[in-house]
């Protein structure tokens, strides 16, 4: 197996060790407790606490020609989600690149790679107080990116509205990637259950703030409408370009709530995410928007998406503040 091991953390000196022996690819790779394996070889204890109460927190970046996209921003927000959950993060954004580096270099570039940064409180104690000292855990996967089928851009997607309510005022804030994700999987289920592709998320205020995976956008009167990131949402990374590209092809953007009376009267309906980059939305609850076809606002800021990762990933930007500012 070709592994790494990385001895340290914080700002302890980084070592590296590589050492070989037989490996197949399976349907991934992962780098576990100071190695890279095969995804389906790789084990986490059954004492960890990510499994044990979902105390974990997690980011996913993309790839584009062979490198992590806004890797800087994404680690920015897995920090972010750990600081508000009290878990450490003792690695530096060097440390974490390394990691990265190594999956991708034992991956290849022929392929777009999907990884899934993961970092739980690790094991400690039986209950649920927080172990001292913490020993927290990294994980990170390496996975092809799905491969979306050509028809769901062309011709669009529908969603649903989630029946089930979220937890009011949200236990674990929405603005951070956890490793709680149970109300997402029972919305998604329900909502293709009923024929939709994706669902539609309450929010505390009888709004509707994102979907399970990806932030929502709507058309009206030629700007763009979205929840603000104060809006019980997740601040994507790909909903922040897209605004950014907006802005800079004269398109009016107005970061709101979002309630049933604006979808009903929307032109365009779209969802972005690292995966689903802006996919549009062509129904809600079977009904039409707009048109019932994807709409032209959202075919151009899929066009300028595309052209902006392109430069973005060629100029080697890490966060999108240093092409777009603050």
């Amino acid at each position: 197996m070709l592994g790494l091991i990385l001895t340290g953390s914080g700002a302890d000196q980084l070592a590296l060790q590589w050492h070989s022996a037989p490996m197949t690819v399976g349907d991934g790779w992962a780098w576990l407790d100071g190695a890279v394996q095969p995804l389906s070889q790789a084990r986490v204890p059954v004492t960890d606490r990510g499994f044990l109460l979902a105390d974990s927190v997690f980011d996913t970046v993309r790839t584009y020609a062979g490198q992590p996209f806004l890797l800087g921003d994404h680690l920015d927000r897995l920090r972010s989600s750990a600081e508000t959950l009290w878990i450490d993060v003792p690695w530096s954004d060097q440390e974490l690149e390394t990691v990265v580096d190594a999956l991708l270099q034992r991956a290849g570039d022929s392929t777009a790679w999907l990884l899934r940064l993961v970092v739980s409180r690790g094991d400690g104690g039986h209950g649920l107080a927080l172990p001292e000292p913490q020993a927290p855990r990294l994980v990170v996967l390496c996975r092809p990116v799905p491969d979306l089928p050509g028809h769901l851009y062309s011709a669009g997607v529908g969603v649903g509205r989630a029946r089930r309510k979220t937890v009011e005022g949200r236990s674990v804030p929405a603005h951070i990637k956890s490793g709680a994700y149970l109300a997402h999987v029972l919305a998604l289920r329900e909502a293709q259950a009923a024929g939709a592709y994706e669902a539609l998320l309450p929010g505390p205020d009888q709004s509707w703030s994102e979907a399970t995976t990806s932030n929502l956008f709507l058309v009206a009167g030629g700007a763009l409408h979205t929840p603000g990131v104060q809006h019980d949402i997740l601040p994507g990374v790909t909903r922040a370009l897209v605004i950014a590209v907006a802005g800079e092809a004269g398109i009016p953007v107005v970061e709101r709530p979002l309630f049933d009376s604006d979808l009903n009267a929307a032109h365009e309906v779209f969802l972005t995410s690292s995966v689903k980059e802006v996919l549009p939305v062509v129904s809600i609850d079977s009904v039409p928007v707009g048109a019932g076809v994807p709409g032209p606002i959202t075919q151009q800021l899929r066009r300028l998406f595309r052209e902006a990762t392109e430069q973005l990933t060629q100029s080697g930007t890490r966060r999108l503040v240093e092409r777009y500012g603050g």
